[in-house]
């Protein structure tokens, strides 16, 4: 499948990647890499969650923007690697002290920063997914716009397929995990009419598989890190309809 990628640019630059923002998070394991403040605060019974991180370019894209080069590539400046997750006070004072926050400085604390978080993860088992909120079962998805709307809401992916597939038939299951992790990463930083043809894809992909006589089902769980929800995660399970696992609500 040719993906075909059109975004418009705004200020000059093409705006950070919806993938990027997804990594930098990520790694960041939603904490200031200075002061480790968290950056999504969590929910209450009057208001909704609120976000406190900001996403800070280490060389500004600007001509006279903090630590602006023009040695710098132009398309390395949203890179992840260009990209630093601060609290916004944080934010304020590395482009307001460029002479003590210079380039290789913050690259240090990035680099060290996201280090810490994933030394921090491993020493943790009781990090990870929510059981409450896994589905017991997955739902069958029906249709490509369905699933194109799930796989662009996660942040991470989780797959699964049966084991009683013919190698013609594991191609095909092989392909179509594939396309919805691609059009998951990069799915809303497409314009609207690339959205509803990738939909179509996956929509084409769906019949195929159901005249093999596999089905597709699909559900978002949220992973949670130090007690944040952060991470919706998409499980995506192929399978025959004569496998096992596959259960008909009577």
């Amino acid at each position: 499948m040719k993906l075909i990628r059109t975004i418009k640019k705004h200020g000059g630059n093409v705006p950070i990647s919806e993938k990027n923002r997804k990594i930098l998070w990520g790694k960041s394991g939603n904490k200031c890499a200075i002061c480790w403040h968290t950056l999504v605060l969590e929910s209450n019974d009057f208001d909704s969650e609120s976000v406190v991180g900001e996403e800070c370019h280490i060389v500004s894209g600007a001509k006279n923007g903090p630590r602006s080069s023009s040695d710098f590539p132009s398309g390395k400046i949203d890179d992840v690697s260009n990209l630093i997750l601060l609290c916004r006070v944080h934010h304020k004072q590395i482009d307001d002290q460029i002479g003590t926050y210079t380039a290789e400085l913050l690259r240090a604390i990035k680099a060290t920063h996201e280090a810490k978080v994933e030394r921090k993860l491993k020493l943790e088992p009781q990090i990870g997914l929510s059981k409450n909120e896994i589905p017991d079962k997955l739902p069958v998805i029906l249709t490509g716009k369905e699933l194109f709307n799930l796989a662009t809401s996660a942040y991470a992916f989780c797959n699964d397929y049966g084991d009683n597939f013919t190698s013609k038939e594991l191609d095909e299951v092989a392909e179509f995990i594939q396309n919805v992790k691609d059009w998951g990463e990069i799915g809303r930083d497409l314009e609207p009419i690339e959205q509803i043809k990738a939909a179509k894809a996956l929509d084409d992909y769906l019949k195929l598989l159901h005249d093999l006589d596999i089905f597709v089902f699909a559900a978002i769980d949220k992973q949670k890190i130090g007690g944040v929800s952060v991470f919706p995660v998409l499980h995506l399970s192929v399978q025959k309809s004569s496998d096992p696992n596959v259960s008909v609500m009577k």
